[in-house]
């Protein structure tokens, strides 16, 4: 696939610019951001031919890809990786242990050897977010940008929330048949979770049952959508959602409507360390 974005960018200056790599068992994408400047100068988006099942498989690709790309060597002033996949929980703060995050995350979610097991604060609602993100992905990235950060999409999908516009509002992100439902009454994190939905109706399904959980009406609760939804399926969100808006990157913005939904959470700096097990 061709650059979105491709600008020309001077590798001996890269210190300057910030590094997000976005990753998941379909593909890589990356972008390289002028922070001082809101531009973004590299988008780029790389489809592994086929679904990968393999963890073997997962590290070959992602090797193959580090190696295309010679501006990923270099240096940056930051650098992240978010890792879209639905390996991950919240829990209190005040029953956090570090030492039992991994325990913790193994008794929701299938947890391999080889995976790594990160934690994140979110002081503002008084939680801690933990989540993996396979070896297969994190070994080959790091062998290129050493001091790269790790997250799990819960994290730029509940900050981007944060400071949308409405009393009630969720945030409704689908990719790779999931949905990533984020859900907040003014300043209260409701809810954060991943749901398997491999059509598109599914997905609509879980949102309004937890649109029923949470006593919240489709009519006045503000929806903001992103992820790989079509313009059919955007269609039928409109038929039950009157306040609806497309997800967007506010410090960097995107000029297609396609790639504000699709990219906008690789544009957004998480920016805070996580802490690796």
């Amino acid at each position: 696939m061709p650059y979105l974005i491709n600008k020309r960018i001077d590798l001996t200056r890269t210190f300057k610019y910030r590094l997000s790599i976005q990753a998941d068992l379909s593909g890589f994408s990356f972008a390289i951001l002028d922070d001082a400047a809101a531009t973004c100068l590299q988008l780029h988006h790389h489809p592994f031919p086929n679904t990968i099942d393999d963890l073997n498989d997962l590290y070959t690709e992602a090797v193959s890809w580090r190696q295309k790309y010679s501006q990923l060597k270099h240096f940056f002033s930051s650098a992240q990786c978010v890792y879209c996949a639905p390996y991950f929980t919240l829990i209190p703060e005040s029953i956090f242990v570090p030492e039992k995050a991994a325990t913790i995350l193994q008794s929701i979610h299938t947890i391999h050897d080889l995976d790594e097991v990160y934690y994140h604060p979110l002081p503002q609602f008084e939680a801690v977010c933990i989540y993996s993100v396979p070896n297969s992905i994190t070994a080959p990235i790091l062998k290129s940008q050493s001091a790269i950060r790790f997250y799990s999409i819960a994290i730029p999908l509940i900050q981007m929330t944060i400071p949308l516009y409405g009393h009630a509002r969720a945030l409704f992100f689908y990719q790779d048949q999931y949905l990533y439902l984020t859900l907040m009454k003014e300043k209260q994190l409701l809810l954060c979770n991943a749901y398997h939905a491999p059509e598109f109706t599914t997905a609509l399904f879980f949102l309004f049952f937890v649109l029923h959980q949470w006593q919240l009406n489709p009519e006045t609760i503000r929806l903001y959508i992103g992820g790989q939804i079509s313009r059919e399926n955007r269609q039928l969100l409109h038929n039950y959602f009157p306040l609806i808006s497309i997800l967007h990157e506010n410090s960097v913005k995107l000029s297609s409507l396609e790639n504000n939904l699709l990219y906008s959470t690789i544009l957004h700096p998480v920016c805070a360390s996580s802490e690796a097990l």
